[in-house]
């Protein structure tokens, strides 16, 4: 096919109605954020719900429910654990991060039809396992997708701001699941994660990637500002996407066709993640997830968002069932005490923008060592008084500011670490990058931590009590800033 007939064909190519809009980076960041949302709002919200729905609804014993509890929410946990790193291989070897994303939506949506039908205890298991690998899938491809649209020059405080909406979603997904169950019934909360999806399902049928944007327009306006429209490269697919923009491009061609911005200022700032020469093929057959699992950098960013995500999830599993027999409070108050954990979340792209500009280290230490004390004094919370519904409220909102500490400057780390590996040792992950599976191991380090935590917790509570407990999640909390310190944001005693 001749230049002539390509440009033909080029030109006589529809533009998709808004494609500027739904191919922008804020559009891309907003769907990503309401598909993690969605995700962690769909864990979150039968919280407060399943306490007593597996008790009323289910016929569940009294004393089997909180086996039943914590046994639903490790299943999810486990299906993520184990859906991540196949999602996260798949998602690096296809051009395409949409197609994963689309079918994420689909086990979703099933996933949710099971919850609003289910009657017996079986039933919500499967649910959560469905959901469990809608997260897999959505987590994986969406982190990956972010890194794919804006470079790492603003890493932090996109991931900030996509993990922070996850944070949201865990924390005020049961302040809302309690108050709706209380006030109208188990279907009302099946209707309002239907109607969320439906949300979700709009949003990311309109998104556009950046690459197949590039296929109708190749300009400033469409480009990301590093210079690359995914990770997922290699030579021919470069040369078909961008090869007819060389001669209206405003920056330099290299050899693999395809067209890169300049900066005159800064040219560091230019340079795109991957190698900018042709991507060379790997010397060895190890594969990627392996390699990544070799890097101590990456082992600490994984270990970080583990202790994190260790922590909601133990509240989750344990908080409602604790507050429902000390104070006697109904779903509907289990739920509004998660508000003291939400608010905080709020500030998660405040932090990933500090991360950014301090980097990551120090703020990724503070918020691992901040959260020790609140969390061992949550052991004086232990008979029924309004005294001790304040003081735990105030611990709580105290746990939400310094968790979020930990979330932005780990995540957008693990993303620094693949983009330092490609640099000193180009293709070492092959043609695809290795972003996703990096991901995955993020999101099967989360998955671990949503298994762990409610059975920890639960187990801790049943056998030696609530202040044993809240003392050892204050320890383990403790167990992360040693070695974010040593590790986040290369290894401290690295010559600079």
């Amino acid at each position: 096919m001749g230049p002539d007939t390509e440009r033909a064909e080029q030109g006589s190519r529809r533009k998709p109605w808004l494609l500027q809009f739904r191919s922008s980076n804020g559009f891309i960041l907003a769907t990503v954020c309401v598909a993690i949302f969605t995700d962690a709002f769909l864990y979150g919200v039968v919280v407060p719900v399943l306490p007593f729905s597996l008790r009323e609804r289910s016929g569940v014993p009294e004393d089997q429910v909180q086996w039943w509890n914590s046994f639903i929410f490790a299943v999810f946990g486990a299906a993520i654990l184990i859906g991540s790193p196949i999602c996260g291989w798949v998602a690096d070897h296809t051009s395409d991060r949409s197609i994963s994303f689309y079918t994420g939506l689909l086990v979703l949506a099933a996933a949710t039809v099971l919850f609003g039908v289910a009657r017996s205890s079986w039933v919500l298991l499967i649910s959560r396992l469905l959901q469990g690998l809608s997260a897999a899938i959505t987590y994986t491809v969406g982190l990956a997708l972010l890194v794919d649209t804006v470079g790492r020059d603003n890493i932090g405080q996109w991931m900030g701001t996509a993990l922070s909406s996850s944070s949201f979603g865990l924390i005020v997904s049961p302040l809302l699941g309690g108050i709706v169950y209380a006030k109208v019934g188990y279907m009302a909360v099946f209707g309002m994660a239907l109607g969320l999806i439906c949300v979700d399902i709009v949003m990311r049928l309109c998104m556009i990637e950046k690459k197949h944007a590039a296929k109708y327009t190749v300009s400033e306006s469409t480009a990301p500002a590093n210079g690359f429209y995914g990770t997922f490269t290699n030579p021919e697919s470069s040369e078909h996407e961008h090869g007819q923009s060389n001669g209206h491009s405003n920056g330099h061609t290299h050899s693999n066709g395809s067209a890169q911005p300049t900066n005159q200022d800064d040219p560091e700032e230019s340079a795109p993640l991957l190698s900018t020469t042709s991507p060379q093929k790997p010397t060895h057959h190890t594969p990627a997830i392996f390699l990544l699992l070799s890097i101590p950098r990456l082992l600490t960013a994984i270990y970080g968002i583990f202790v994190n995500v260790s922590i909601l999830a133990a509240f989750d599993g344990v908080l409602p069932l604790y507050v429902k027999h000390l104070f006697q409070w109904s779903s509907l108050n289990a739920g509004l005490i998660f508000m003291c954990l939400a608010i905080p979340a709020l500030t998660g792209p405040l932090v990933g923008n500090l991360s950014d500009r301090l980097g990551p280290r120090w703020i990724a230490v503070a918020g691992c060592s901040l959260t020790t004390p609140p969390l061992i004094l949550l052991r004086l919370v232990n008979h029924d008084s309004f005294e001790q519904k304040i003081l735990l409220c105030v611990l709580l909102v105290c746990c939400g500011f310094t968790l979020i500490l930990i979330v932005s400057p780990v995540a957008a780390d693990l993303s620094a670490v693949v983009e330092h590996k490609e640099r000193t040792d180009p293709g070492i992950f092959g043609p695809g990058g290795a972003y996703a599976q990096a991901f995955a191991l993020f999101n099967c380090s989360m998955a671990a931590a949503t298994l762990f935590g409610p059975v920890a917790a639960g187990a801790l509570i049943e056998r030696w009590g609530w202040g044993v407990m809240t003392a050892c999640m204050g320890v383990f909390a403790f167990s992360g800033a040693v070695p974010a310190f040593l590790w986040t944001g290369g290894w401290i005693f690295a010559k600079k």
